[in-house]
């Protein structure tokens, strides 16, 4: 009970956006994990597997205009490694870092890495490729 009315003050005090944003850097550490696993066991892109993910502090928060659902944009450094055997074996560029933007989604009362990658882009560029069915509610620094 005085937890519940706790939460209701801190919600007089605090915009939903501030609240989601608290939320997900609360669980910063879990939920980078969940997006590397996820995506690295995903084959793709394709002849490649993942190396590394290098965090950046921007992130973007953005409201879906259809749906009134929540995404939040985080930026990364990636670099992969080619697959041996495969078609990008002999390909030079493969070690070279990629900006690109992890996509987190909020369902079922939490933050959850949605399995896309936005490749070269940062937060602000995805967020205006995303203009027409996302709004850009807030940009923010992820602390680390």
């Amino acid at each position: 009970m005085v937890l519940r009315i706790l939460s209701l003050f801190r919600g007089l005090f605090f915009s939903v956006e501030t609240r989601l944003i608290r939320e997900f850097s609360g669980r910063r550490a879990e939920l980078e994990h969940a997006y590397f696993e996820l995506c690295s066991t995903a084959g793709k892109p394709r002849g490649l597997r993942w190396d590394r993910c290098d965090w950046l502090q921007e992130g973007v928060l953005l409201r879906e205009r259809q749906t009134g659902g929540w995404w939040l944009l985080r930026g990364v450094n990636l670099s992969f490694e080619a697959i041996e055997g495969g078609d990008m074996e002999d390909v030079a560029a493969v070690g070279l870092l990629r900006d690109a933007c992890a996509v987190y989604v909020y369902a079922a009362g939490g933050w959850r890495p949605s399995g896309r990658t936005l490749f070269n882009m940062d937060t602000v560029r995805a967020a205006g490729q995303l203009a027409e069915t996302h709004e850009q509610m807030r940009v923010f620094r992820v602390g680390g």
